[in-house]
């Protein structure tokens, strides 16, 4: 029974588009399509079309759309030296980034374009302003950007620490934004998000910190 349960969740998945693996279906990580690296609006126009949205289609991004969105806003664009798309202050990677789909979050590994499964649940609630007519539970996809203040090693300046972190966020964001305005999508860059909620959820150790979110997906109808 269990077997069976195991090979139509395969075949379910697959009819979906994403490519989730028998040795890693139990474990609910999900392999990734390899990223498309072209495509989309050349820059000029992409910068002319980067605009804040804040309604939402609840339509659920395609597996490619999702593997490029992630490689463009922090894969790996010089794998052999493990250098990406988004800059950090001396080279620091201290940012990671979780993704909270319906059905659980994950946290994106960009070496092996997978996305590695850490919550169950919907979390996507625990970001943006809360009450009625949150658009983040109506948008498929929130990413939070977590910061790991322990590899980014400048405990002993608090002040610095915090800020280049802060902008290190910053660059992940614009890259998202300038993919979403090359393809179609909608996205708005949020300060708004439950910090403590959220580390509990995704079981987070206590040298990172979930700084900023932001909401992806297709245009309101």
């Amino acid at each position: 029974m269990k077997k069976l349960a195991i090979l139509l969740l395969i075949a379910l998945s697959a009819s979906l588009g994403w490519a989730e693996t028998a040795e890693n279906a139990e474990t609910r990580d999900i392999a990734l399509p390899v990223p498309a690296k072209s495509g989309g609006l050349p820059l000029a126009d992409a910068l002319a079309a980067r605009a804040t949205h804040r309604e939402f289609s609840a339509e659920a991004l395609s597996a490619q759309t999702l593997s490029d969105l992630l490689w463009a806003a922090n894969g790996f664009n010089r794998p052999e030296a493990r250098k990406r798309t988004a800059p950090t202050a001396i080279n620091r990677q201290e940012v990671d980034l979780y993704v909270c789909l319906a059905d659980g979050a994950y946290l994106y590994d960009a070496a092996e374009n997978m996305l590695r499964h850490v919550a169950d649940g919907d979390l996507r609630g625990l970001t943006g302003r809360q009450g009625p007519g949150n658009f983040a539970l109506t948008a498929p996809v929130a990413l939070i950007y977590v910061v790991d203040f322990e590899r980014q090693a400048m405990q002993d300046r608090p002040n610095d620490a915090l800020r280049y972190a802060a902008v290190d966020c910053g660059f992940i964001g614009q890259n998202v934004y300038l993919y979403c305005a090359a393809n179609g999508l909608s996205t708005v860059f949020l300060g708004s998000l439950d910090p403590a909620g959220l580390s509990r959820a995704l079981g987070l150790p206590t040298t990172c910190v979930p700084l900023f979110a932001q909401t992806v997906g297709k245009p309101a109808e």
